[in-house]
């Protein structure tokens, strides 16, 4: 995968979780044209511009998600074709097509769900005004904040059908979302139901945001602050805040972070009561290896929960905002107690990047014994070609998890070779 920053500086804190924040948003935000302005309806068409995606992906896995001989080889293609107008009169559009493949897949249960079905549909279909520093998005769209961004490694990405509008550049900003309808990244259809199932239908959520920076001497210093309503399932504050020192020896980065999660209507997800908090450090050992760790605690007080944070949009998608965060699993789903992550990530060249992670989560389950105790051990490497083969890129990303609460660990290897032009 190339190394695309289209995450903004901002939401930092929702895709800390690995060094796939600069890696896993393949498909860009509805805000990231940069043709110029038309004069005319003709020029507006003509002066376009497109752009795409086109991925083969191969997961192994073994022991599934401690499954025990539940292994699978999956392979499978796609990606996206995209188109946006000019800007006229601050107006502009864009409508992108999507489509998967698979190769030779076997039976349901060998096929790797991420991998399994076909896709063949209209991807992004937005509307969008700007003027200034306010920008207003109406269709269907990728979203960038917390639990609903698109950091997740798939061949097609999450798209929310919604109204999503902010004031403000980089880390100043004041936003406000409503979200209708979404398509996960095993599907190809708009629909009202949430990565919970499909037993029952939500009108969405809504949410607002808003971040700040400050440099006070060498001290560079930023936050965010966001509630989230999921209808029928759960209420979300999340803060975040960083310290950066970038005038000093490694350029440390301290952040912290606290989430509160309640209750919504008919806790169509179990009850929610809870709070999580965490801490991070990041330095750079040398100009091209960064080392981190985090740690968050995470408690659900509510009788009966079944997750200890009830996120609808992200659930089972390895993605959120917490610092200490496994590749395969999400933190959030996972239990009550303690988890906790370190990585390293080396740039060898322009062209080449290879990393390690280790997450320990002692983290239990609703109504289990114990902890699951789980470690997750990985490795990746990444060669984005140069020359005439710009856009070309190959990744591999192979770890294994551990828990004394299962028989067997479970193994998984993840393989993409993708081309973006």
């Amino acid at each position: 995968m190339q190394t695309h920053s289209s995450l903004s500086h901002r939401t930092r804190g929702i895709s800390r979780y690995l060094v796939l924040t600069a890696f896993v948003p393949l498909f860009g935000y509805a805000a990231t044209a940069d043709t110029n302005s038309a004069s005319t309806l003709e020029e507006a068409i003509t002066q376009g511009k497109v752009s795409g995606s086109l991925r083969s992906m191969y997961y192994s896995t073994h022991n599934a998600y401690f499954a025990q001989g539940l292994n699978q080889d999956t392979i499978s293609y796609g990606g996206f074709l995209k188109y946006e107008t000019a800007p006229l009169d601050g107006f502009n559009l864009g409508v992108s097509g999507i489509f998967v493949r698979g190769i030779n897949h076997g039976s349901a249960s060998q096929t790797v769900s991420e991998l399994g079905d076909n896709q063949t549909n209209i991807g992004e279909a937005w509307l969008q005004w700007r003027n200034d520093d306010f920008r207003i998005t109406a269709g269907n769209q990728q979203l960038d904040i917390p639990f609903l961004g698109n950091y997740d490694w798939r061949i097609t990405p999450m798209i929310y059908q919604a109204i999503d509008a902010e004031y403000g550049q980089g880390e100043d900003f004041i936003r406000a979302t409503k979200v209708f309808r979404y398509k996960s990244w095993g599907s190809d259809r708009q629909q009202r139901y949430t990565a919970y199932g499909s037993d029952e239908k939500t009108n969405g959520m809504w949410s607002l945001g808003a971040g700040h920076h400050w440099d006070i001497n060498d001290v560079h210093l930023n936050g965010v602050a966001w509630y989230e309503n999921y209808n029928d399932y759960s209420d979300i504050f999340y803060t975040e805040g960083h310290a950066q020192w970038n005038q000093a020896p490694l350029q440390p980065d301290f952040g912290i972070q606290y989430l509160r999660g309640t209750g919504n209507g008919k806790d169509l997800a179990g009850p929610v009561n809870s709070q999580s908090i965490g801490w991070q450090l990041s330095v750079n050992l040398l100009s091209n290896l960064n080392w981190k760790v985090g740690y968050d605690y995470l408690a659900n007080n509510a009788s009966g929960h079944q997750y200890p944070l009830v996120t609808p949009y992200s659930h089972n998608a390895s993605s959120g905002p917490y610092f200490a965060q496994p590749f395969f699993t999400s933190t959030q789903d996972l239990g009550n107690g303690n988890a906790w992550a370190t990585s390293l990530n080396y740039s060898a060249t322009e062209q080449v990047t290879v990393g390690t992670r280790y997450s320990w989560m002692d983290l239990k389950p609703a109504n289990s014994n114990g902890s699951l105790r789980q470690s997750e051990y990985l490795v990746y490497g990444i060669y984005s070609f140069g020359g005439a083969l710009k856009g070309l890129s190959l990744t591999d990303f192979v770890g294994v998890q551990t828990s004394p609460l299962y028989k067997k660990d479970f193994w998984q290897n993840r393989v993409a070779l993708q081309y973006d032009f």
